[in-house]
């Protein structure tokens, strides 16, 4: 009988990870997370980063030394208008958060999502979340320098392909027109 009890109690302890609470977050815990993480501040950040970067290559796409009639920067200021008004209705949080609710709770659990609280809540976890946007800058400033030489290289191989083709269109219509005079 106590060989029997102590096979039970072995696999009550063998079984308590998979009785773990597993199911779905709450959205009470999804919301708290988002909180935590300042998902909101974190997307309003990025709609003006993404302001900047149109506005920055508004400014590479202008000839350097032309000035814009009055005329052409109105319509080029208009374009930036919409296209301002077309990131912030796509980037609204109102329209964002349902995604994140529905994301987070089908791939998180209850107790993964309360392990990312606990972590987010923390000194650390705090500490994190404020110097992300610091880090992320930093990243992208790294990656500036490797995206320079990508881009020659990209550019050279369109270059390439570019004349590759007309080499061949060059050579199919010369090839045509010997055909077509031969047979005449």
């Amino acid at each position: 009988m106590k060989i029997r009890a102590w096979i039970i109690c072995g696999c009550l302890l063998a079984a308590a990870p998979a009785i773990a609470n597993d199911h779905p977050p709450s959205d009470a815990s999804i919301d708290q997370l988002l909180t935590l993480t300042n998902a909101r501040q974190l997307l309003d950040q990025m709609k003006a980063q993404v302001d900047s970067m149109i506005a920055a290559g508004m400014q590479a796409a202008q000839q350097p030394g032309q000035t814009l009639t009055p005329e052409r920067q109105a319509i080029v200021d208009r374009m930036k208008t919409k296209m301002t008004a077309v990131i912030s209705e796509t980037l609204n949080w109102e329209f964002l958060e349902p995604i994140y609710m529905r994301t987070y709770r089908a791939s998180l659990t209850q107790d993964e999502l309360d392990g990312m609280i606990a972590f987010y809540a923390s000194a650390p976890g705090q500490a994190y979340i404020h110097k992300m946007p610091v880090i992320m800058q930093n990243v992208m400033v790294e990656m500036q320098g490797m995206l320079k030489p990508m881009q020659n290289k990209l550019a050279e191989i369109q270059k390439q392909t570019i004349q590759e083709l007309k080499d061949l269109k060059a050579s199919q219509d010369a090839s045509a027109k010997s055909h077509g005079g031969s047979t005449s």
